[in-house]
């Protein structure tokens, strides 16, 4: 039985597959080991996270690839991805991530994911976590005027001070890890993919591969 390897940027895309994905897809009858790696991006200083180059993730699916018996998918942000993606596009993750599967030479075991905007999108898939972490009705209600306004989460705009994030920060001193975590206490994954279809759409991926 192959492992499933999930390559993230940041923290807060790591706390959230291994606190909430990974129990989620084994709930779901995905009975195997799944383990979050951030990307590394200096293997001298074994530095991971942060500002993501294509270089530094293709030099990690190669590095996990050789180890064999293994399901190797994505995690990363749509907003601010490098521009040395293969397929790169300012409008379509698709075309990003088919190019991403031919540049690893069409490998079954690679499942490129890119989230539409970022990460932080899938917060807005309800209103109930945000409640749980405010305490200030004005707050809550701004962002509820966003939840509202977006029938798909992952439609909220991704520019330089309106992405998900960026209009979080606006609202209150929003912390990208421990209120990410806190709020996904209140949100389950299945709210996410029911407002989230290219999200649900990954998870499917992950759920009916072939890992035997």
């Amino acid at each position: 039985m192959k492992r499933l390897v999930i390559l993230v940027e940041g923290d807060s895309e790591l706390v959230f597959v291994n606190k909430f994905l990974s129990p989620y897809l084994i709930s779901q009858g995905l009975n195997i080991s799944i383990n979050a790696q951030k990307i590394i991006t200096n293997n001298k200083l074994q530095q991971k996270g942060g500002n993501v180059s294509y270089q530094y993730l293709k030099n990690d699916l190669i590095r996990i690839e050789s180890q064999g018996n293994v399901v190797i998918t994505t995690l990363l942000d749509f907003f601010r991805l490098p521009n040395d993606f293969p397929g790169y596009s300012i409008t379509n993750c698709d075309l990003i991530e088919q190019a991403m599967y031919l540049d690893f030479d069409s490998n079954p075991n690679y499942i490129p994911y890119i989230q539409k905007y970022e990460f932080e999108t899938l917060l807005f898939s309800s209103i109930e976590g945000f409640q749980f972490l405010l305490d200030d009705a004005g707050k809550i209600d701004q962002i509820q005027t966003i939840i509202s306004a977006y029938i798909n989460p992952e439609d909220i705009n991704g520019g330089a001070t309106t992405s998900p994030s960026k209009r979080l920060k606006r609202i209150f001193p929003y912390d990208k890890v421990n209120d990410s975590e806190l709020i996904c206490t209140e949100v389950s994954i299945e709210t996410m993919r029911s407002k989230c279809p290219r999200f649900d759409n990954w998870i499917d991926k992950l759920l009916v591969h072939r890992y035997n």
